[in-house]
This record gives C-alpha cells, structure tokens and sequence, in this order.
C-alpha cells in the first residue's frame, strides 16, 4: 500500500510538474490546502451576574428563580456546543471538498499533458509517413 501510494505521489510530480513545465503548461498555481485551523478558543457564551444591567440578560436578574437560570444556563451550554460542532462540521466538509478540487486539478492536468504528447507523437508519425510514403513512389517508377 505505501509503494503504490509513493508511486503515485512520484506520477503526480511527474506529470504536474516536470512534464508539463517541458510542454509549456500551467502547472498549478494554488499551493496546496493547507487545513484549516479549528479554533480552540473557549467561545462561552455566559450568563450575566446579579449585578449584571445587560438588557438582553435583564430576565435573570435575581427576580428569577434560581432553578430557572441553571436550566437556562444549561441550554444555552448545549446550544453552544451544537454551534461548535455544526461549525466543526462546515470546516471540515469545506476542507475536504477543497482537497477535492485540487486532486480533481491535478488529474486534470496530468490529462491535459497526455493529451498533448499523445498530439505530438501523432503529428509526427504522420508527417514522417506521409514523408516516407511520397518519397518511395517518387523514387520508384
């Protein structure tokens, strides 16, 4: 399994980059996807304290029962995880489908110089054997 994965990553360099550097080609201009950085950061959304004159914490003012903030507390913990997770989610989708694009780029390329060789070998078989072909009824009577 390693060797054909080296062997292919070897392809790859090969037909991305040397031979297509040798057919005037585009190589790939975007370097490599890099992951992108899941952030670590506690994002804590909180409560305000008693003393707190927020307006959007002015129903857990010290009126409320003490119950109804925890449980308040509590639900807002997991919504905040489930929006962690959600973005986790997008991020790494986002990731892979970048990852797609560029292996679907670079198989493209590889394509693209096949194809070319391919058009040059063929340019040149036929012009030498149109060439052979003329010159032995020319030289023949």
């Amino acid at each position: 399994m390693k060797y054909v994965l080296f062997s292919s990553l070897q392809m790859k360099n090969l037909f991305c980059k040397k031979i297509a550097a040798c057919l005037c080609m585009k190589s790939p201009s975007s370097p490599a996807v890099e992951p992108r950085l899941i952030s670590t950061k506690n994002r804590y959304v909180g409560i305000a304290d008693n003393g707190s004159t927020h307006p959007l914490y002015d129903d857990l003012t010290p009126s409320c029962p003490i119950s109804n903030a925890d449980s308040m507390k509590k639900l807002l913990e997991e919504i905040r995880d489930l929006l962690k997770t959600q973005v986790e989610n997008v991020e790494e989708h986002s990731y892979k489908a970048d990852k797609e694009d560029e292996l679907k780029h670079d198989w493209m390329l590889a394509a693209a110089v096949i194809d070319r060789i391919c058009a040059i070998t063929f340019t040149v078989v036929f012009i030498v054997g149109t060439l052979f072909f003329f010159i032995v009824f020319a030289t023949h009577p």
